[in-house]
């Protein structure tokens, strides 16, 4: 019988999953993911984890609960950092702890640490060791974390696009789990492509780009998704036709509120960019959004396009 892997459809599947899948699918896995976050995900995640844990956290418990009964394993990574000398979240560090200690009757989870501040053998010689749940064959594991890698490679220059001309556009800033599960973000991406809005995120956007963005910092910043968000700001600030920004927080999420004062007090001193802020909580309202969303776009189309 195949054995089958669960993925929780949360948090950084959305950044890594066709990497996950082509690794567990090379060797033999079936792969079984979480069904899209809903609202008794959510409910059962608040009820299970931590207050002081941020909103998409709560939610990943949820995720992990809605596997429990359709997967051998869990595959919930300890990550550490995904780039060198950058860090991610602690929370999301101590995830698999978490859940762990918050959630009872899981099968198996496996959890192993990535790590980029490490050298390059040790990444590989993680996966070895979790490729040896499935298989003795070194050479097979091998081959799967390379086909992983180049999975990754594919997703991420797909996902790659210049702004179109003479089109209102609007930066959406946030993290990639808020911005694509459309649960959680009630829609705003489609919301806005309904008002004829042309939509970029900071996975539009090449690596040396947001580089480039995130240079403007007088100080590094060591949260690399974080960088990530301001680094794009940035960069559209001063190489693209951008019409407005609204930033996708999560609540509890610190570092989203010290980029999000950044990112707004550099677009005050534009008279040709806007700039709001939406947070996200288990409170937030679909209703609400849409009044605020039609508002934004036309003060845009009225002061900016002279609409």
């Amino acid at each position: 019988m195949t054995v089958k892997v669960g993925i929780p459809k949360s948090l950084l599947y959305f950044h890594y999953y066709p990497a996950w899948k082509t690794f567990f699918q090379q060797l033999g896995a079936k792969v079984v993911e979480s069904d899209d976050s809903n609202q008794s995900i959510i409910d059962r995640g608040i009820k299970l984890s931590v207050d002081e844990a941020c909103f998409p956290v709560k939610v990943c418990h949820g995720h992990i609960v809605n596997l429990r009964n359709k997967a051998d394993y869990i595959f919930l990574p300890r990550i550490i950092s995904v780039v060198k000398d950058e860090y991610v979240c602690p929370k999301l560090m101590g995830l698999a702890d978490m859940i762990k200690n918050n959630i009872s009757n899981l099968p198996k989870l496996l959890t192993p640490t990535i790590n980029h501040n490490q050298g390059w053998l040790d990444l590989l010689e993680s996966n070895l060791k979790l490729g040896a749940e499935f298989t003795d064959d070194r050479f097979q594991i091998m081959k799967a974390h390379w086909q992983a890698r180049k999975a990754l490679r594919r997703y991420q220059e797909n996902l790659i696009k210049e702004p179109k001309q003479n089109r209102l556009t609007i930066a959406l800033l946030g993290h990639a789990y808020l911005l694509n599960d459309e649960y959680l973000s009630l829609g705003l991406k489609e919301k806005l492509e309904e008002l004829g809005v042309e939509v970029i995120t900071p996975q539009n956007l090449t690596e040396r780009q947001i580089d480039k963005g995130a240079n403007k910092l007088s100080k590094s910043l060591f949260w690399t998704f974080n960088r990530e968000i301001i680094g794009t700001a940035y960069y559209l600030f001063e190489h693209q036709e951008v019409d407005g920004f609204i930033q996708l927080a999560a609540f509890g999420c610190g570092p989203d509120a010290l980029i999000g004062e950044l990112i707004e007090r550099k677009a005050k001193r534009r008279s040709d960019i806007h700039f709001m802020s939406l947070n996200l909580d288990e409170h937030t309202g679909e209703a609400g959004l849409e009044t605020r969303l039609e508002a934004f776009v036309d003060m845009i189309r009225w002061e900016v396009k002279g609409a």
